[in-house]
């Protein structure tokens, strides 16, 4: 599967090359382009799965009956790896089929579920650093107008002298 993945070429991360992957282009991808390219790979080699076996002659006259033999044996055999090689292509293709959607599901559903809590969060944040600025406006306000009252004129307010 590395040799065969090696021989790919890397592709854009918003191209559908390797996935077919439903994400629109400019759009970021939740998953590494390795994932989708195995994707791809499993689902090209998934339905290709068999066993062909040719049996040949190798000797003259003993290689007669020993191809007679094994292809009798191979007949008995085949009967069995055919049953577990079709189970066994019937599970490779549900689970890549699973895997795929989960993927996708994930990779359309997450990425921009993320994006907008973030956008939120970033908007909630400019909101509470815009409130914090007005408040700490006010209080260097009310700190300048406490400083800069006479004293007189905060005893004739209701401020009581000491005395």
């Amino acid at each position: 599967m590395a040799r065969i993945r090696a021989t790919l070429p890397a592709g854009a991360a918003g191209s559908s090359k390797y996935g077919g992957s439903r994400t629109r282009p400019g759009e970021e991808r939740l998953f590494p382009e390795d994932l989708y390219r195995s994707l791809h790979q499993a689902r090209t080699i998934g339905g290709g799965i068999s066993v062909d076996y040719r049996l040949g002659w190798r000797t003259p006259i003993l290689g007669q009956i020993w191809m007679r033999i094994r292809q009798r044996i191979h007949q008995e055999i085949r009967i069995y790896i055919d049953a577990l090689t079709t189970q066994q292509s019937n599970l490779n293709g549900y689970l890549i089929r699973v895997a795929t959607h989960m993927v996708e599901t994930l990779d359309e559903l997450g990425l921009r579920t993320m994006k907008r809590e973030q956008r939120e969060q970033a908007e909630l944040l400019a909101a509470l650093q815009d409130e914090v600025r007005a408040l700490r406006r006010e209080v260097e306000q009310l700190r300048a107008e406490r400083t800069t009252v006479p004293i007189d004129e905060r005893s004739s307010n209701g401020v009581a002298h000491g005395g």
